[in-house]
């Protein structure tokens, strides 16, 4: 006999400790399978999925992951059946907000924990340096960087706590690290079972804890320069000073972008990263590589990751929604950056995270409201010229251009043309990964 929630909520008003901390606890995963549900546009069939489902990722959801954590989500869908499959998401699983560890424990399954994790690094090897300046080595209510990184990355951590920017930087090395050691020994069921614990304290600290026990237990038996990785230092961006120019700016994102489109390019020839990179300076290689490394992909990479942004009629301007109260409240610096940046992509309704908590928004610019995906309500928008004095976030389109065309002519990068644009949105509609980002040794900053 089916107990309703209200019988629910009554019953553990009576009950003793442990069975109404049982109760509490059954109530929270059902709201968090309904927040799920609702965010992914489902009609929460439980039946159908309460064994777990397998269900393959997009190539436009893996298309959005810088390539080399799209190769482990590749790798980790191979398994999917054996880690338990898809109970709580329509497609491949998506951060939608942090997660506790008893939810974790009781309501997903292995496979969903991997692939989310795996997106969380993902995000924060894109997002790091934008946290780390954000951190203010404070609380969480009171830490933009920590709301940042759960808005971005699906977990918290201590940002208060010493050495805290240090593990922002190095928890996505780590994770390729071990992949490269687990790839290289062709073990990636025992990667996945060992590196990761859904059950454990899911905060950074505590996943990177369980990867870094991976690490050294095989550390010792592995070359961690395993076949076709990139080494992190030419995937990850260097830390930039407030103020660095612009050239230097945009040079830098060509380095980092330069090191994933030779790691794509490799995966293409099946051949290691390291002969890639050899290769590719080759004359009989220049067309292939050019497809992918060419002025036209590393501005569509730059928009993408909200480092270039499209010029907006009549300078910047401030998205805002209205209150209860009726009054017009602005949205933070980093949400109106999201909102911008999706525009810049083309898109109409773009998702964000607002608020201390990152309660998930959908932005219809069409319909011009701000909605609820869980309850689905809605609120007027509008958008408004920008009367603060402060720089509008990312580089206008046309200065990166500018610069971009001076790295054409510096013969750093090749020149755009009709079929290198059409064989680099191929790729990018394959499944491999992003649109590449960086590393050369033609040019020093």
């Amino acid at each position: 006999m089916k107990r309703t929630l209200a019988a629910t909520a009554n019953h553990s008003v009576t009950a003793g400790p442990k069975a109404k901390a049982k109760l509490e606890a059954e109530l929270r995963h059902k709201s968090q399978r309904g927040v799920a549900e609702a965010c992914m546009g489902t009609e929460g069939s439980k039946s159908s999925r309460c064994h777990g489902e397998v269900i393959q990722p997009t190539p436009e959801e893996l298309a959005v992951v810088p390539p080399f954590f799209s190769e482990m989500l590749v790798e980790l869908n191979k398994l999917q059946s054996q880690l338990g499959g898809t109970k709580n998401f329509s497609c491949a699983p998506k951060i939608m907000q942090k997660i506790k560890r008893e939810d974790f424990s009781a309501a997903y399954t292995d496979y969903e924990y991997i692939y989310l994790t795996i997106l969380g690094f993902a995000n924060l090897h894109t997002n790091a340096e934008e946290i780390v300046r954000k951190n203010n080595g404070k609380v969480f209510t009171q830490n933009p960087g920590v709301q940042l990184l759960e808005r971005s990355c699906g977990m918290t951590m201590h940002g208060d706590r010493e050495g805290a920017n240090n593990l922002l930087r190095s928890a996505p090395a780590s994770l390729l690290e071990a992949f490269a050691i687990c790839k290289k020994k062709g073990a990636m069921k025992e990667f996945f079972r060992d590196a990761f614990d859904r059950k454990a304290d899911p905060c950074l600290e505590g996943r990177l804890g369980r990867l870094m026990e991976y690490l050294e237990a095989k550390r010792m038996a592995a070359d961690s320069d395993a076949h076709g990785t990139p080494p992190w230092e030419d995937v990850s961006l260097k830390p930039l000073a407030p103020g660095t120019p612009v050239r230097d700016v945009i040079g830098e994102h060509l380095r980092v972008f330069t090191g994933e489109c030779i790691w794509s390019w490799s995966r293409q020839l099946g051949t290691s990263y390291d002969a890639a990179k050899k290769a590719r300076s080759e004359p009989k290689h220049e067309e292939s590589f050019s497809n992918l490394f060419n002025a036209a992909t590393f501005e569509a990479a730059l928009v993408s990751k909200g480092v270039a942004s499209k010029p907006v009629a009549g300078g910047a301007k401030q998205w805002e929604a209205i209150t209860e109260g009726g009054s017009w409240n602005p949205y933070d610096e980093d949400v109106n950056a999201q909102i911008q940046q999706g525009l810049a992509r083309g898109l109409t309704v773009i998702e964000v995270r607002s608020g201390p908590r990152g309660w998930k928004y959908e932005i219809d610019t069409a319909q011009m409201v701000q909605r609820n995906p869980k309850t689905r309500k809605e609120r007027p928008l509008r958008c408004v010229a920008s009367s603060s004095a402060a720089p509008a976030k990312g580089i206008a389109l046309q200065d990166a251009r500018r610069e971009i065309e001076y790295y054409v002519e510096m013969c750093t990068l090749p020149a755009a043309t009709p079929s290198r644009i059409s064989a680099g949105a191929a790729l990018r509609g394959s499944g491999s990964g992003t649109a590449p980002s960086s590393s050369t040794n033609n040019y020093s900053l």
